[in-house]
């Protein structure tokens, strides 16, 4: 993919280091912030995804934190202990009363309000008085027959993904299939396919991306494993997004660090701001370093930011932390090497892709 000219424009003129030896840096571990803790869903509230605010994500949910092999970043919100099921019931409540009132206005504005004239008389309040409740429990049910089936096929949706045995019966579940099926392949024939048996959804939080509505769920084999699984809401229901339930790379760190391209590439990874500057980015040139770490991989990359830039801010505003904690932020990082560049581990960021380890929208569209 193309690298961000501004950004590239930003690195012209970095000197290349002939020599240099670059240390290992170890450190004390310091404490992470809170997590984000879900609690186990009804099945009203699992069928919700559509229910949520307009912005990303500020905090990462714990069930795709480290311990479930994805992150969680620092300052989560504290979670309600109240059970979900309330707040759907609420919902149904206020929804079945606004419907009321927005009809008896109707009635009052433009004289069309089917149960007839205001009323006169306790009789005709109490005839009121019945049309709302009547609103109120047909609104109700409603919402309850909709997330009931929202629920059953997302059910469905996960049991038909789990238990799949080759690419082209996984691939029938899968956001963006044309695009996903030769890195399914590709994944595939480095880690071979396994199939397990759906139980339950254990936890769950809807996530917004870009405005797009996602649902993030830990599902719990019959086998005993939980797998984080990351759901798009799409006009026809829902679909898995793959890339981010086998964290998909397109090369393996100890490959990318070995072949050392100069051409931008993708890379998922849990990044946090670090301190570590040699070769051709020495501390006194003005950059952000960011420790990048990934999944099935103990092998670092540390990625530079000219300060200063529109990018650099960016990266401030997702991995800024209070003074003595640490920051740990999922990415999609669009990174490369430097032409000549004597570092084994450095690389220039080009663009923060995404801040979650899947695409918001079809990057072949774009």
């Amino acid at each position: 993919m193309p690298a961000d000219k501004d950004t590239e424009n930003a690195f012209d003129g970095i000197r290349i280091v002939e020599d240099s030896e670059e240390e290992e840096v170890i450190r004390l571990d310091v404490s992470e912030a809170g997590t984000l803790a879900m609690g186990k869903p009804s099945k009203e509230v699992m069928a919700m995804p559509k229910m949520m605010g307009e912005t990303d994500l500020d905090e990462v949910p714990e069930i795709f934190g480290p311990e479930s092999e994805w992150l969680v970043t620092a300052e989560a919100k504290e979670v309600t202990s109240v059970p979900m099921g309330w707040f759907f019931l609420l919902f149904a409540v206020l929804g079945g009363v606004l419907i009321w009132a927005f009809s008896q206005r109707i009635g009052e504005v433009e004289g069309t309000l089917e149960a007839g004239p205001l009323p006169d008389s306790m009789i005709d309040q109490e005839a009121y008085d019945q049309l709302g409740q009547s609103v109120f429990r047909y609104n109700e049910a409603k919402l309850m027959e909709d997330a009931a089936r929202d629920y059953d096929e997302m059910e469905e949706i996960l049991r038909g993904f789990l238990s799949a045995k080759t690419v082209d019966e996984r691939l029938k579940y899968v956001r963006h299939p044309d695009r996903v099926k030769p890195l399914m392949l590709d994944h595939y024939r480095r880690f071979p396919i396994q199939s397990y048996q759906y139980k339950e959804v254990s936890e769950y939080t809807t996530i917004p991306l870009k405005k797009r509505p996602f649902v993030a769920l830990s599902v719990r084999m019959a086998e005993g494993k939980n797998f984080p699984i990351l759901l798009e809401d799409v006009e026809k229901g829902y679909l898995v997004d793959w890339e981010s339930f086998v964290s998909y790379q397109p090369i393996a760190f100890e490959d990318y660090l070995k072949k050392r391209p100069t051409v931008p590439i993708d890379l998922r990874v849990y990044g946090s701001f670090d301190e570590f500057y040699a070769y051709e980015f020495p501390e006194e040139d003005g950059y952000l370093c960011v420790r990048m770490t990934a999944k099935h991989t103990d092998k670092v990359i540390f990625g530079y930011v000219k300060k200063g830039t529109t990018l650099a801010s960016e990266m401030k505003k997702h991995l800024e932390a209070p003074p003595g904690r640490s920051k740990t932020q999922p990415f999609i990082l669009r990174v490369r090497f430097l032409p000549g560049s004597k570092a084994p581990r450095s690389v220039v960021i080009d663009k923060i892709v995404s801040t979650f380890w899947a695409y918001p929208t079809n990057p072949d569209e774009e």
